[in-house]
């Protein structure tokens, strides 16, 4: 029997406030490699540009969420020449 979530996340999270957080992280890493891609950016390149290891562009690539903070992912992007804003909204 299927258990019904209304996000991968759910089902990965401790907590619903763990899932949210998971959630921004695959949004900010989706953004990030929608900019590689964009740009037609290799591996090497991509590493190059955003000052990280090509490893950490494959991970990014692969969609590892859990390899980076949501910190990191920010920064990331302001190298890209990118501006994150967020939005707040009742639940």
């Amino acid at each position: 029997m299927y258990t019904e979530v209304k996000n991968v996340w759910e089902s990965q999270a401790k907590s619903p406030e763990e899932a949210l957080a998971l959630q921004a992280r695959a949004d900010l890493m989706i953004n990030l490699r929608e900019i590689i891609h964009q740009n037609n950016w290799s591996q090497k390149e991509a590493a190059q540009h955003l000052g990280v290891t090509q490893n950490r562009i494959s991970y990014i690539n692969t969609g590892r969420v859990s390899k980076f903070t949501t910190d990191k992912l920010i920064a990331l992007l302001s190298k890209a020449g990118y501006k994150v804003s967020l939005s707040v909204k009742a639940a």
